[in-house]
């Protein structure tokens, strides 16, 4: 008689086994003990952070609510992140943050992977946590910015790659992986294309990977990933290429003097320093300068760790001579300039004479590293009430003032009729992006606040690109502009009554404050009781015809 090879017992039993031995395989991997308790930390952060949403976070939360396949300045990715997170967890700042702290801390695994399989599992854990040690993944852990979807999928890119080009790697789970990655990470900055140029580049300095220029399993993967492309090209050609020209804008020429030059590189010099910690940025310098002169013996593995971060770290330095960079340009030069420096820290790269005691160097890199991050996460905290508040020292100033100014915008307007009598009361904004979007996040109800431009002034940002209201099917309308305004025509002539309310501010500190003013305005003459009450302003008389 022959027995059911199916008994439903011995299944339990084999699944019960295997549970138990992934349960003590992640009992025993450092890696998720250190990431599960660093993503712990940088939680517990956001969720008990003090400051506000920046400008940036809070203008890209905006973009969320109007869902599209392409935005002025950048791809679409950061305003669908934003999106689906606080459609799960509402409108509020950890909402917006959240993503972050996910995607920054989780996007080291793929550091750890990539070093722990070209070198060993040694460097792959060291690696990952003196990435995870810089001010800057700090911060781009904690700010809902268009780099934290970028650098996540730019280290799946560069392990994804890697994987796909070693030579003992067969089959196509690899190159579907890769073109997710870079895909998804066009479609989170245009930064992701420098990746083609940068692989193209490994594969033709690399004698054992040069073949694989006629590989199929690698071109599939490129244009695979391109296709990604289409949505944003698609948006821009029913946009007059507006983000094209947005990001040539970085490029165009800019004439200065020479010692303006000077001035811009050694303030984003200094700059590197900061995001990254000043013993371990001349670490990775010293060891892409050895890589540079050492090229011939260089392995496979060193040669594409120099091709990702020693070549676009040159370019980027060379830029900043020209023009002003922001500090976070060369963020992903650094995943693959930390590996290969750790990997000549622990011996286990070809590179010889790169320091005279590299126990030494690395002690104070890791050391140096955490004190850094504790100062970044102290600065955040501590600075804004102290007297460095507003202080050259105080880098939270971008982090503060807009919910306060939110709430006495609100004071202020509470009990204005032109806010009263609408279900969608219309909250206009000639002051910029920033204090636009500030308002629409910490306003009740989140308000859609449109920014009017100058008439002649192109399209400058997002809002200029979304439809206006119609003004004269609104009788009144309250509006927030600069102290003493110089007002669109467009704007200025469609009401005919504008009254002042009053100014907002908020002190940051060290002399530094935000100030608007506020207006009420209609298309009829105010009853004379409010005339009375109100100064009369006629901002007519401020604009610049």
């Amino acid at each position: 008689m022959m027995t059911s090879s199916s008994n439903p017992t011995s299944s339990s039993n084999v699944l019960r086994q295997q549970i138990e031995k992934w349960k003590f395989s992640i009992a025993q991997n450092p890696v998720v003990w250190l990431i599960g308790g660093l993503l712990a930390v940088r939680l517990l952060f956001i969720l008990f952070s003090p400051v506000d949403l920046i400008a940036d976070e809070s203008y890209y939360w905006d973009w969320s609510r109007r869902l599209d396949y392409g935005y002025y300045s950048k791809p679409p990715m950061i305003a669908w992140v934003n999106w689906f997170s606080t459609s799960l967890l509402g409108n509020n700042e950890f909402a917006v943050r959240l993503p972050a702290a996910l995607l920054g801390t989780l996007g080291l695994v793929f550091v750890y992977q990539l070093g722990a399989r070209m070198f060993s599992h040694r460097v792959g854990l060291v690696s990952m946590i003196l990435l995870a040690l810089t001010p800057g993944q700090t911060a781009l852990s904690f700010l809902m910015t268009i780099d934290a979807p970028f650098l996540f999928f730019w280290a799946g890119s560069l392990y994804g790659f890697w994987m796909l080009t070693s030579t003992e790697q067969t089959g196509w789970k690899w190159p579907v992986f890769t073109a997710i990655m870079i895909g998804l990470g066009i479609l989170s900055k245009q930064t992701m294309l420098g990746f083609f140029p940068l692989a193209g580049l490994f594969l033709l300095i690399t004698p054992e990977r040069r073949a694989m220029w006629g590989s199929a399993r690698v071109w599939l993967t490129a244009l695979a990933s391109l296709a990604f492309l289409m949505p944003v090209i698609l948006w821009n050609m029913q946009h007059d290429w507006i983000t094209l020209e947005h990001t040539a804008s970085h490029f165009s020429e800019n004439s200065t003097t020479w010692m303006t030059q000077f001035a811009r590189f050694g303030e984003f010099f200094l700059g590197q320093l900061g995001v990254v910690n000043p013993v371990l940025w001349f670490a990775i310098a010293f060891t892409l300068i050895a890589a540079v002169r050492q090229f011939p013996k260089l392995t496979a593995a060193e040669r594409y760790l120099l091709c990702f971060s020693g070549v676009p770290l040159v370019a980027i330095f060379a830029l900043s001579a020209t023009r002003r960079l922001e500090p976070n340009w060369p963020a992903a030069c650094y995943p693959a300039g930390v590996i290969l420096t750790t990997a000549v820290f622990f011996g286990r790269s070809t590179l010889t004479n790169v320091f005279r005691n590299r126990d030494v160097i690395f002690a104070r890199s890791w050391k140096t590293g955490l004190v850094c991050t504790l100062l970044t996460y102290a600065a955040i905290t501590i600075v804004p009430n102290s007297p460095l508040a507003g202080s050259p020292v105080d880098i939270t100033c971008r982090l503060r003032g807009w919910k306060q100014l939110a709430h006495e915008f609100d004071e202020l307007t509470k009990n204005e009729p032109a806010l009263k009598r609408s279900k969608n009361p219309l909250i206009i904004s000639t002051a910029g992006r920033d204090i636009t979007s500030a308002l629409a996040f910490y306003l009740p109800k989140n308000p859609l606040i449109p920014h009017w431009s100058q008439d002649d002034a192109g399209v400058l940002c997002q809002y200029d690109l979304w439809d206006k209201p119609n003004l004269k099917a609104r009788s009144d309308a309250i509006v927030i502009t600069q102290v003493d305004p110089k007002l669109p025509n467009s704007l200025n002539n469609s009401f005919s009554t504008w009254t002042s309310l009053g100014t907002i501010e908020v002190e940051l500190g060290g002399g530094r404050k935000r100030e608007y003013e506020v207006y009420r305005t209609s298309h009829a003459p105010l009853p004379e009781s409010t005339q009375v009450e109100n100064v009369a302003v006629k901002p007519q008389m401020k604009v610049v015809q």
